[in-house]
């Protein structure tokens, strides 16, 4: 590995002796230094504050030519010998030594040790790419490191990644040590895959799971499908704007789950621990944060383990004003519930698409005959691990947990919610339609008139008060729920706040994120009156800034009934034809209508609601084996009531599954396909990512959906 620099006060520059480059301390952020040299004046200007306060534990030296004595902060005080300067260098040795966490520093030694290799994979260390012009120019785009750090298991040096011996068992060990888990495992996969790892490890075919009917499809598949378990489901929130809301408060008494358990399998309704597993979003894609804390005390006795599927958060218990709600920060005793944490590493963490981690805390319960042991899940695991990771992301993985470590991490997400704080009164300041999605009001004061280190400091600046308008969610209780700080929320006009109902005109979300790509800002999702930007660490300022001047101009273009050629031109010289003549406010009122029309976001909250849910025909496994058998047929959705869905239907995003299969077509569930239908058919460009339901053009070249039946 390269040396670090080494960074000192810009008058110590020239009286520095050492080998490793030297920069000035104010053209640093010091995560390219492996040691600091300051002078006496420098210890009295914040310098060892700024240090301390980044959570890199680095090495100060103090330059003096006189004797003092060393603040607090300071590693030693020098004056210049040769003596010094050695351990200088060692200092900074050790530095270096330590900073990367297991798995990836033995990588980088491995690399570095240049080993000729017969070993998959074939392209060895990127040499067979080189030898034709494409694959040199794929080569040249990823780097050399990329390839040599692409290898196989056939060199146990690095350990194994499927057994977790090892430095990946070292490195899988750190990160349970940072994340407060009694044990981690790596998944290479997505949290599809860890997911389907746990609940496979834990039910089998007729196993009662308790079902948040918001779960990702991920738990349909491994729960349900896979492993073939019986749902009791629990009716969840959306509003107006389209926002995923969380599980309603009755959901969790015990007398309500238990009248639900009668309706599935009554032999079970009156056991002590009916609930092999609960599987519960500890965060919704649109940021409704649950209180693990709550979740425990109110069900926890009742199930024998509680999933808490943390795929849109994980990074809570370094934020101050969320710790208290994270699942691994509970102490938990005997008779509480074992606790998995799924977490997708790479949606707000620091780790490559599919990197995901499995947090297994049940230690409190290991003896008892309902504990599951690390051989049994290990096995699950290994039915859903490739024998080829990849070990890039392997150390992705490994390299989040150290970033994350001590006061580093909680420093760095403290100023990721400050930021959006920040970005959210800016919003409130430059923009009149759009809308940041947090109480309008806080005791009194507007929201953005706070300081912002009061907000952050504070979660009743984000609480779902019961009953208040501005959220327009149903059935919460007191301090249930509260907005993700990290997930910066807007609406859009259409929906009058005080009544839930439609507004004459409106602005379906989905214009202003097709507007904001085509002018280089991508959001995350967007649905219905909403629409939904990741914030992590990695924002800055000029991001932050530039995307709010991109709302005020859209707003400007709203205002000004911009010609849609010029607004969304991608779009326009798709389907010159059919917007011909469009400005941009007639493209919103059309769409607005198509809404109304259909009254979609009624039909989008009845879908999840228990008086709405489709009727249960049949267990989802066998509705899933008469598929694969082929005892289906392909219908219309516009035909297929009454009928047995055999394929799982929904949207992508969010991913959370509107028809489950097994369940009858019918209902809020088909009249909403049925407008999405229209919507395809009426504004082209707009269409949604559906799956489990296909687009087919009939010979009158109007598209129509179909979805699989039971014959």
């Amino acid at each position: 590995m390269k040396s670090m620099n080494i960074a000192a006060s810009s008058e110590l520059i020239p009286r520095l002796s050492t080998h490793r480059n030297v920069v000035a301390l104010d053209s640093t952020d010091f995560t390219d230094v492996a040691a600091v040299v300051i002078t006496t004046a420098d210890s009295r200007s914040g310098i060892l504050a700024l240090l301390k306060r980044t959570g890199f534990h680095l090495p100060v030296f103090m330059l003096a030519d006189e004797p003092v004595s060393a603040p607090v902060g300071v590693t030693a005080v020098i004056g210049g010998n040769a003596q010094e300067w050695l351990e200088l260098e060692n200092a900074a040795c050790r530095y270096e030594a330590e900073l990367l966490p297991p798995f990836y520093g033995t990588l980088t030694q491995y690399v570095d040790m240049g080993n000729s290799t017969f070993a998959c994979p074939g392209h060895q260390h990127g040499e067979f790419f080189r030898k034709h012009p494409a694959g040199r120019h794929f080569y040249d785009f990823f780097g050399e490191n990329l390839f040599r750090a692409d290898m196989c298991n056939a060199d146990v040096k690095l350990g194994d990644l499927l057994i977790h011996e090892g430095s990946a068992k070292h490195a899988q060990k750190f990160a349970a040590k940072v994340f407060n888990a009694d044990k981690t495992y790596f998944v290479l996969n997505g949290t599809s895959a860890a997911n389907k790892v746990v609940t496979n490890a834990l039910l089998t075919r007729g196993d009662l799971v308790l079902f948040d009917r918001n779960n990702h499809k991920s738990n349909h598949h491994g729960a349900l499908i896979q492993a073939g378990a019986t749902p009791v489901y629990l009716e969840a929130a959306r509003n107006p704007f389209g926002f995923i809301g969380g599980i309603d408060a009755h959901c969790f008494d015990e007398a309500y789950l238990r009248d639900q358990i009668r309706d599935v399998m009554p032999e079970s309704a009156d056991a002590s621990r009916p609930f092999r597993l609960a599987i519960i979003q500890l965060g919704t894609y649109d940021g409704t944060i649950y209180n693990a804390r709550q979740v425990v005390d109110k069900i926890g006795h009742l199930c024998d383990y509680i999933l808490f599927d943390s795929a849109w958060v994980g990074y809570e218990q370094f934020i101050n004003m969320m710790a208290d709600t994270s699942p691994l920060r509970l102490e938990l005793n005997e008779n509480d519930p074992g606790i998995f944490v799924t977490q997708s590493v790479h949606k707000q963490q620091a780790g490559f698409s599919q990197t995901s981690q499995i947090h297994k805390k049940d230690n409190h319960i290991r003896g008892q005959e309902r504990f599951c042991p690390h051989k049994r899940l290990n096995n699950a695991f290994m039915l859903h691990a490739s024998t080829s990771p990849f070990y890039p992301l392997f150390a992705a993985l490994d390299v989040n947990a150290k970033i994350h470590e001590g006061e580093s991490g909680r420093r760095l997400w403290a100023e990721c919610v400050a930021l959006g704080i920040d970005a959210r009164k800016a919003i409130l300041s430059r923009c009149k339609l759009l809308q940041p999605f947090i109480p309008l009001v806080v005791d009194g004061k507007p929201w953005q008139a706070y300081p912002t280190e009061t907000i952050a400091s504070n979660r009743r600046f984000f609480s779902f008060e019961p009953g208040a308008k501005w959220h327009g969610f149903e059935g919460y209780a007191d301090d249930q729920y509260f907005v993700d700080p990290c997930k910066l929320l807007l609406t859009t006009p259409g929906i009058d706040a005080d009544s839930g109902q439609y507004t004459e005109f409106g602005i379906p979300a989905t214009i202003l994120a097709h507007y904001l790509r085509e002018n280089g800002i991508v959001p995350e999702k967007c649905d219905l009156n909403s629409i939904l930007f990741l914030l992590t660490p990695a924002e800055s300022e000029e991001k932050l800034a530039r995307l709010v001047a991109m709302l005020a101009q859209f707003e400007r273009h709203i205002e000004d009934d911009t010609p849609l050629a010029d607004v969304l031109p991608t779009v326009f010289q798709k389907y010159p034809v059919r917007y011909r003549d469009y400005t941009l406010r007639e493209l919103c009122q059309e769409m607005h209508n198509l809404y109304v029309s259909f009254d979609v976001k009624d039909l989008q909250k009845a879908m999840f609601r228990k008086e709405s849910l489709p009727h249960v025909a049949m267990n989802p496994q066998d509705a899933n084996s008469a598929f694969i058998r082929g005892d289906v047929e392909l219908v219309r959705i516009s035909e297929a009531g009454g009928r047995i869905a055999a394929e799982g239907a929904l949207p992508y995003p969010p991913g959370v599954l509107c028809v489950v299969p097994g369940e009858i077509w019918g209902g809020a569930a088909q009249r909403y396909f049925l407008a999405l239908e229209e919507g395809i058919n009426l504004l082209p460009g707009f269409s949604p990512e559906l799956q489990g339901v296909y687009s087919e053009t009939d010979a009158d070249g109007i598209q129509r959906l179909y979805g699989y039946v039971l014959k």
